[in-house]
């Protein structure tokens, strides 16, 4: 069933808001409709139904824009208005009576293979289909053991060293200074490598990313989506989540800059193991102002202009933590 989501308009002016109707992406039934299965057991949501796609229906904004052309253009003739004032409305016109976006690319998983038409690339850790469907990354931090040089006879490399390791035992348990170093010299945290993983998809300056993402809240960690500018792709805007109550809009370059924070907390799960997950709307205009809309709430409204070339592609870079990019979509100009 096609759902309308309201998102307030970029430009202002003529039109108050933009119906994004987007089929597979209903925000609001989202919670019920698409709920996962466990992270746990290495699974994700139920892949997300097929769809028809956003619909791109303006035929409202068109013949109003028609109307006040009409009236515009009575009101020149008539003299009827100040010229700067119809200068000004001809202008704001001109803004909003725009080539509408394509869709240029939409990728649901459901073939299994994240690697044929879309293509995505891996440049960093580990990315797979999972079970139920979505590109799914795992970035968890593990226990190694240390090793400890023993022999072939497990005795270590000598009886001296042996007998150092168990006076050094003795000696720590007594005065307490210690922290048991025979396991702690056996047991480290490995710092996890972080995840990365691009789609090269040539796209205006002006887009709409729609993106279906799932995180388990209880593994924590942090997740980008990003477009990017460039062969190594550094360059561009990224949407960071984070698990600490915090989401950022950040534009990097030739420096990083954090344009904008908000609030933002992960779902939690259902009933203890189901993943609802959490939609994100992404919209650049051509004057290089930023809507960012996630499950129906306006996360970032940020206008910037440092970058003014087409962007190249997605990415996706799972820092830490249990993630999962159900589907997506990308509009924009060809």
């Amino acid at each position: 069933m096609m759902t309308g989501v309201l998102v307030p308009a970029i430009r202002g002016g003529l039109v108050g808001a933009v119906a994004l109707t987007v089929g597979l992406w209903s925000v609001a039934g989202l919670a019920q409709d698409n709920r996962g299965e466990v992270f746990g057991d290495h699974t994700v949501a139920e892949n997300t139904r097929s769809g028809g796609g956003r619909a791109a229906s303006d035929d409202g904004k068109d013949k109003l824009l028609d109307d006040l052309r009409t009236l515009v253009d009575e009101a020149e003739k008539a003299r009827a208005a100040d010229p700067r004032f119809i200068r000004d409305l001809r202008s704001l016109m001109e803004r909003h009576d725009q080539p509408k976006f394509e869709l240029l690319v939409k990728d649901t998983f459901e073939d299994g293979d994240f690697t044929r038409v879309p293509k995505w690339q891996v440049t960093q850790g580990e990315f797979r289909i999972g079970r139920y469907g979505g590109l799914v990354s795992e970035v968890v931090a593990a226990r190694a053991s240390v090793p400890q040089n023993n022999d072939n006879n497990g005795r270590g490399n000598s009886d001296a060293e042996a007998v150092v390791r168990l006076f050094g035992q003795i000696l720590g348990a007594q005065t307490g200074n210690q922290d048991q170093q025979g396991t702690a010299a056996a047991q480290t945290e490995e710092k996890p490598e972080p995840a990365l993983i691009y789609l090269v998809q040539p796209m205006s300056n002006a887009f709409d990313v729609l993106a279906r993402l799932e995180s388990d809240p209880e593994a924590g960690g942090t997740l980008e989506l990003g477009v990017f500018q460039g062969q190594k792709g550094r360059s561009g805007y990224r949407i960071v989540f984070g698990s600490r109550g915090e989401a950022q809009l950040i534009r990097v370059g030739r420096d990083v800059k954090v344009l904008a924070r908000a609030a933002f907390r992960m779902p939690g799960l259902v009933d203890g193991w189901r993943n609802p997950g959490y939609v994100v709307a992404w919209r650049r205009d051509q004057r290089g102002r930023m809507l960012v809309v996630v499950d129906d709430k306006t996360l970032f409204d940020v206008t910037d202009t440092a970058f003014r070339d087409t962007f190249d592609g997605l990415r996706l870079r799972n820092v830490r933590g249990r993630h999962a990019l159900q589907a997506v979509e990308v509009y924009g100009h060809k």
